[in-house]
């Protein structure tokens, strides 16, 4: 049994994020444990990639304090390292006049929170920015982005091994045993069971975080549901008449029913994504994303039953972008977040039986923009 400082268990980018925090505080024997092949590749590359400004999140809670901390330092992060990131701003578009109000609420919400900028454009304002949109009305998000998920996931592991941490993958958590403040942490890679004794253990597990949770608490109690995301995708070089300036476009939040408990998502919209250039950089691309459309599943790797059809978000899109044509659309990936039943914001918090333990749990959206703030907050907690 080996002796290490601090678990992580997930490699997702707040697991990533939260392990090299740690080991630029000076925190010593770090290890991250995840049970895919490589870092990232669940959660955190199968989404959106949008850097949130937090504009709908309800005042005082979580999500809107660490997404008003964060949003900056995504940007400054990305551009210090490599990572590809474009400040291209967001259009959440009324796509009726009945929608007006909600817009109107969503406005006053972003004030509330202190997002810079954000203003109510008229028809002809969004026209002389995006000429394809055709709305009543729309707010301008000049601080919503778009970040290479995957490649900033990565950036972070590897940041954090070279200041001293260590990241083992295909190593799935089979048990965690709370011992005499102490925490034993068995897993498995391939064939071989190995255990390790952490002084502290942070659960990053994401889509498990209740598993984990449960290994670490039994008596804590987490309802994740999973929630699939399914995307869409178009290509604006294909179709002459169909250019869009690269803003994410957004719909107001929509309803949806998560087995009984009443919620709201963002609903199908269109985000940029990067392209390489000839020159062998990166750059905003033609390809745009049409989705997610959120629905139940009951497994959590459920990518691919029963997917809806592209005429399915031809029909959501086409209320904003009316020139759109089904023959424009492909079925893209899909995702699976992790949602908490009776929690609508993050729990980040000190276990309560094990104090030395850091339960994240329902880290849904915008878990990747607050990454590096929420990293902050889990450092602050353990040295508390």
């Amino acid at each position: 049994m080996e002796r290490i400082g601090t678990a992580v268990i997930g490699g997702g980018a707040v697991g990533c994020a939260v392990l090299l925090e740690l080991a630029r505080a000076g925190l010593e024997n770090l290890f991250l444990f995840e049970r895919m092949r490589a870092v990232g590749e669940v959660q955190s590359a199968r989404n959106s990639g949008v850097v949130h400004a937090g504009i709908y999140y309800k005042t005082g809670s979580l999500k809107a304090e660490l997404c008003a901390e964060a949003n900056a330092l995504m940007y400054e992060f990305c551009r210090a390292h490599g990572v590809p990131i474009s400040n291209v701003g967001k259009l959440v578009v009324a796509t009726s006049d009945e929608e007006l109000e909600s817009l109107e609420a969503i406005l006053l919400q972003a004030r509330a929170n202190g997002v810079p900028g954000v203003r109510l454009l008229t028809r002809r304002e969004v026209k002389g920015l995006e000429p394809n949109v055709d709305v009543p009305a729309a707010l301008h998000v000049p601080t919503t982005g778009i970040v290479d998920a995957a490649r900033y996931t990565r950036t972070l592991a590897d940041l954090a091994r070279e200041a001293g941490a260590h990241v083992l993958t295909s190593f799935e958590v089979t048990g965690i045993e709370p011992r005499g403040g102490l925490f034993v942490v068995t897993g498995r890679r391939g064939d071989r069971e190995e255990t390790f004794e952490a002084e502290t253990l942070v659960n990053a597990a994401g889509l498990h975080c209740d598993t984990v949770a449960r290994m670490v608490n039994p008596a804590l109690v987490v309802d994740v549901v999973p929630l699939r995301g399914e995307y869409c995708k178009l290509n604006r070089g294909k179709h002459p008449g169909l250019w869009l300036n690269g803003f994410n476009v957004y719909p107001v939040p929509e309803p949806l029913d998560v087995r009984g408990e009443a919620t709201k998502m963002v609903g199908v919209h269109l985000t940029p994504t990067f392209a390489m250039t000839r020159g062998g950089g990166v750059a905003v691309g033609d390809t745009i994303t049409v989705g997610p459309e959120f629905r139940c599943v009951t497994e959590r790797d459920d990518y691919e039953r029963n997917r809806k059809p592209p005429g399915f978000f031809l029909a959501r899109a086409k209320r904003f972008l009316p020139s759109l044509e089904l023959a424009d659309l492909e079925l893209d990936f899909a995702g699976i977040m992790v949602h908490c039943k009776g929690m609508q914001d993050f729990t980040i918090r000190r276990d309560e039986l094990h104090p030395s333990c850091v339960q994240l749990l329902g880290i849904d959206s915008p878990g990747l923009t607050c990454s590096l703030a929420i990293a902050r907050r889990v450092r602050r907690l353990l040295a508390a």
